[in-house]
């Protein structure tokens, strides 16, 4: 089970994206606790933000004072919804807010069912809820709740979605839940830093990302649209719209996911250029060659050419790290034109110059002796932080909507929160 935890200063976004949800019929609500029931035993979206509200102290320091939680058991669980608010009274109160107002969500809007959980990050004396180490303490609940319950522990759920995600085949139909399946996976497991090397891992799963720039009301927003291809490349399906998909998969999901991956990407260079260095120095004739010699090096090569056969981009991927790089990420000597320069003329090999690449005196073997005697240190505390992190980035990451309609909706709600706090303090 994967939880992933959000803060907000957004109470009626937070309430309003689940509350949306329950008007589609796509989600219904569990339970709620400490929270305003009407005479129909029922809880309206109207009802629950003004309780809500009414509980945050007029002058509260706290600015994100909203808790947003999403828990996703995997999806080969099947739980009644009796466990479901088990787990999420269980997993609340271990995490501090058993005490708290919090409103419980079952989303079904997706073959994988999970919770949606939201409260105040204050008591009623406008304390903070002890939020330290909060991820970890997360992590530590839900491994104690995967045990308790009989659950399919998390850490089994990454390498089992990676090797059961087949390719988008739109002759299968329901193209839009098999885009949401490949993105669910690789925006949970993979590393990136820029849209060309999601491209190169989605290429796998028959699958392209591309940018869109629109304008609504003056205004211009950055979106993303994912196209079903073939085994070539070429588009096979009309673009299907992130906000179509769900949360978590738009343009500022993906730029979050880009920053959180930067600091791990920096700390795998030196292993992944030394691996493509050493291959390199076996002087293979042909890409195929490349490509054998890359896999028992346990990386995988995307090469794209024009239209003239021209090398115009390279990109290492390392599945079991989950990382994606792109050749001039390795340095300048690990560029597109380099090894394009390098196949148009195989006898000269410019990796064998030392002076330019350095002498072969690490073993691949010794690179990755050194990567794991790193524990331990600033660095890699940093990057097990954003590996528990990135265990929660399934559906559900804390961007707010992808929609651009939904996000100005949203950004209304927030002036409109703002200008009726100013009129409480006057």
């Amino acid at each position: 089970m994967i939880a992933k935890i959000s803060a907000t200063e957004n109470l009626g976004g937070a309430l309003g994206y689940n509350f949306k949800k329950v008007e589609k019929e796509e989600a219904s609500i569990l339970f709620a606790q400490n929270l305003y029931q009407n005479k129909e035993g029922t809880y309206t979206m109207a009802e629950v933000f003004a309780d809500m509200e009414s509980l945050i102290p007029e002058k509260c320091r706290t600015k994100k004072m909203v808790f947003h939680c999403s828990l996703n058991p995997h999806p080969d669980e099947k739980l009644s919804d009796e466990i479901l608010a088990q787990i999420a009274k269980e997993y609340m109160e271990a995490l501090g807010y058993g005490k708290q107002p919090y409103i419980v969500f079952k989303h079904n809007d997706i073959a994988r069912e999970h919770i949606h959980i939201v409260s105040l990050r204050i008591n009623g004396e406008g304390k903070k809820i002890n939020d330290k180490f909060e991820k970890r303490r997360s992590k530590k609940i839900t491994d104690t709740l995967e045990r308790k319950f009989g659950l399919i522990p998390s850490s089994k759920v990454t390498d089992k979605a990676m090797n059961e995600t087949p390719k988008i085949d739109t002759s299968r139909g329901n193209i839009k839940e098999q885009v949401a399946s490949v993105l669910r996976m690789v925006l949970k497991h993979y590393k990136f830093c820029s849209l060309g090397e999601l491209n190169a891992i989605l290429g796998k799963y028959n699958l392209a990302v591309e940018e869109v720039k629109t304008e609504f009301r003056g205004r211009k927003y950055d979106g993303l649209v994912y196209v079903p291809t073939d085994d070539k490349g070429d588009k096979v399906s009309s673009p299907i719209h992130a906000s179509d998909i769900g949360r978590g998969v738009g343009y500022t999901a993906v730029q979050n996911r880009i920053q959180k991956s930067k600091q791990t990407i920096k700390l795998l260079i030196p292993t992944i250029r030394n691996k493509v260095l050493q291959t390199m120095r076996t002087s293979p004739n042909m890409e195929k060659e490349l490509r054998q010699r890359l896999e028992e090096q346990g990386l995988r090569v995307v090469i794209r050419k024009n239209d003239n056969g021209r090398i115009y981009g390279i990109t290492f991927i390392d599945d079991e790290r989950g990382a994606a790089f792109n050749g001039s990420r390795l340095g300048k000597g690990y560029a597109a034109n380099v090894f394009n320069a390098y196949f148009f003329n195989p006898t000269n090999n410019p990796f064998l110059d030392e002076k330019l690449y350095g002498k072969s005196t690490v073993s691949v073997e010794q690179t990755n002796k050194v990567q794991v005697l790193q524990h331990g240190t600033e660095d890699y505390d940093i990057v097990v932080d954003e590996l528990i992190e990135s265990m929660a980035d399934g559906s559900f990451l804390s961007t707010g909507n992808d929609d651009w309609k939904e996000a100005a909706w949203q950004r209304k709600l927030r002036k409109q929160s703002k200008v009726n706090l100013r009129r409480r303090k006057h």
